[in-house]
């Protein structure tokens, strides 16, 4: 298995405590702010199992639940007690600032260790006293959508819970998993995943290229990576329709007749016609075109489309794809998803305040794209293509997304696949990543055929790329409003036939077309 961490816990024999025991066995031999165990009971969804609760440093709160073992009489499991011998380090959404029992569930329903964290901050954190200041920790409540925990009060940024959001309590929650796996039953495990999706996809990139050698395989879904530019480049709707339609706005009826108007246009590209542009990059319609809109209506949908471009017409980042909804990031038409608005008014200006309409402007957005790709560009860009230690401890990536995501535009992913792909070559790539783009999926899991849930789909796959040599060639998608399933192959690979159970073509290049459409002028 990959190298694992150094651990902080105790050496434990054979057998380790039993779970009201586990706390206090775990103090005696390492530093710890607070720790607790207790065994949770059975519920009709859950197995019991043992819930340890601990803050290793700073405000990072770390939750590990684990399969009972053998002293507390837990059985069938593949490894020892109930534990099936593997470690899921579980991400998080959005902002963060709490812990999930949610996304504990999964690994409790396969015999596997979890892990969460709340990356090192909740709204108890932001609202607390900081002795120095006297004044609160941050924005009260965390502020909009939970983004403000970065902003103290006087306007100072709170460099160390960026740290700990992108980075530092990810770390701790897995040595913390690994350690406390090692002391309870008495074995080290056998394998250690990251699995996350959206914030918790962002986090699975960020393990692999700071981490790679900690884990023997990373599930990422639609991950919020490239995090200087995607969310700076995600306010560019907003700011197009602010300036070209005013306080009227482009309404969802308007939007949604675009987007019906290109996927009638696109739709046939790949010779079958769904309902799905299969392809959203070769898709050029132009709005124009639409019956109905305005000359600026029109020029606001082609802009929000093609996505923000400095002053000599260079990309500097993707738009929402057609056929996607616009009310996401532009919520009622008139105004910017809070998701977004949050990381402009805390994050970049680092003013509470700060009315967007007034600041941002489509002639001044390449300068604050580039102000966003500066700031964060050594602390919170989650962009490197640096996976020499994934690549040195054969670690795998299966790495999956909607092109309808109307919440982190698919850009962002093609953007990173391709520099991926640019530096390591593409079957250099795919020995260690495999992607997955599932078209007509927004910001969600696809719908595979199949009994169990796509999650544990891709994630048996993982297994058995990582553990038994199979590396995944397709999966098939099953369309969750229509029916129609088809078959989706890793990247660039193409279909050989329309439906489920086709075989694969491979392709050794990505087509020019595609990867000029997903490049920027930084990688051009």
């Amino acid at each position: 298995m990959a190298t694992q961490p150094a651990t902080a816990g105790p050496r434990t024999p054979a057998s380790g405590p039993a779970c009201t025991d586990l706390a206090k066995t775990v103090l005696a031999h390492a530093h710890l702010k607070s720790v607790t165990s207790k065994i949770v009971p059975a519920s009709r969804a859950l197995p019991a199992y043992c819930q340890v609760d601990l803050v290793p440093a700073r405000a990072i709160n770390v939750r590990v639940a684990l399969p009972l073992s053998a002293a507390d009489a837990g059985t069938g499991g593949a490894y020892t007690g109930a534990w099936n011998g593997r470690v899921l380090n579980m991400g998080g959404g959005g902002y963060a600032g709490g812990i999930s029992d949610d996304a504990l569930d999964f690994p409790m329903q396969r015999g596997e260790v979890g892990s969460v964290t709340d990356t090192g901050h909740n709204p108890s954190w932001c609202n607390a006293t900081n002795p120095r200041t006297g004044q609160a920790n941050a924005q009260p409540d965390c502020g909009m959508a939970g983004g403000g925990f970065v902003l103290s009060p006087n306007g100072k940024l709170n460099t160390s819970q960026i740290e700990d959001f992108i980075d530092r309590s990810l770390h701790e929650q897995t040595t913390w998993a690994l350690s406390l796996s090692k002391t309870y039953y008495g074995k080290s495990a056998k394998r250690n995943y990251w699995v996350g999706a959206s914030t918790g996809g962002r986090q699975g990139w960020e393990m692999a290229q700071q981490y790679g050698d900690h884990y023997d395989g990373y599930l990422v879904g639609f991950p919020a990576i490239n995090w200087n530019r995607f969310i700076i480049g995600e306010a560019w709707p907003a700011v197009v329709v602010n300036e070209l339609l005013g306080s009227a706005g482009l309404s969802p009826a308007k939007s949604a007749a675009a987007n019906a108007a290109a996927v009638a246009a696109c739709d046939p590209q790949d010779g079958v016609t769904d309902g799905i542009i299969a392809e959203p990059r070769r898709c050029h319609f132009d709005a124009a075109k639409v019956s109905g809109l305005t000359k600026q209506e029109a020029k606001a949908v082609n802009l929000i489309w093609d996505g923000p471009r400095d002053s000599h017409g260079n990309r500097l980042w993707g738009g929402i794809t057609p056929g996607t909804t616009f009310s996401t990031l532009l919520p009622g038409g008139t105004t910017m998803s809070p998701m977004i608005e949050t990381y402009v008014r805390y994050w970049l200006f680092q003013n509470a305040d700060l009315d967007w309409r007034t600041t941002l402007t489509i002639r001044n957005f390449p300068q604050a794209f580039e102000a966003s790709y500066r700031k964060f560009a050594k602390t919170a860009a989650t962009d490197s293509t640096n996976l020499s230690a994934v690549r040195r401890s054969n670690a795998k990536i299966i790495y999956y997304l909607g092109t309808n995501d109307s919440l982190i535009v698919p850009f962002g992913s093609y953007n990173y696949q391709q520099r991926l792909f640019d530096r390591y070559g593409v079957q250099g790539t795919r020995a260690n990543v495999r992607t997955f783009y599932f078209p007509g999926v927004d910001h969600a899991m696809p719908t595979l055929t199949g009994t169990a849930s796509a999650q544990s789909q891709l994630l048996d796959a993982l297994q058995a790329w990582t553990e038994h040599g199979k590396a995944p060639e397709s999966f098939d998608q099953r369309d969750a409003a229509t029916g129609i399933q088809r078959t989706i192959c890793a990247y660039p690979d193409t279909a050989t036939a329309a439906g489920a159970g086709a075989g694969c073509r491979t392709q050794i290049r990505v087509p020019a077309d595609l990867a000029g459409a997903s490049r920027t002028i930084k990688e051009q």
